[in-house]
């Protein structure tokens, strides 16, 4: 009897380290995941800023297009009355 007491005990200490190595690697994944989880919310920051970037850029070249077209067409005008106040003297 003393002998298959001492088999159980040996057997539930086998068993108990198991089971501890296994809290342990748990516990490790744990802290890789949550690691993995603040990389992940710090790359959906960055990807925020980026496209806040990006919106900030589209506006701005928008803005320069308007503001060259503007100047196209008002360069436009001026030599079209520089060459009528020119057409005027010579007549």
């Amino acid at each position: 009897m003393e002998k298959v007491l001492n088999e159980i005990l040996v057997k539930l200490f086998s068993i108990d380290n198991k089971v501890s190595d296994l809290d342990n690697k748990v516990s490790t994944l744990d802290n890789k995941v949550s690691n993995l989880d603040n990389k992940v919310t710090n790359l959906e920051a960055g990807q925020q800023q980026i496209v806040t970037r990006l919106d900030t850029l589209e506006t701005d070249v928008k803005e320069i297009r308007d503001t060259v077209n503007r100047i196209e067409v008002s360069q436009n005008d001026d030599v079209i009355a520089l060459l009528k106040m020119m057409n005027k003297q010579k007549h």
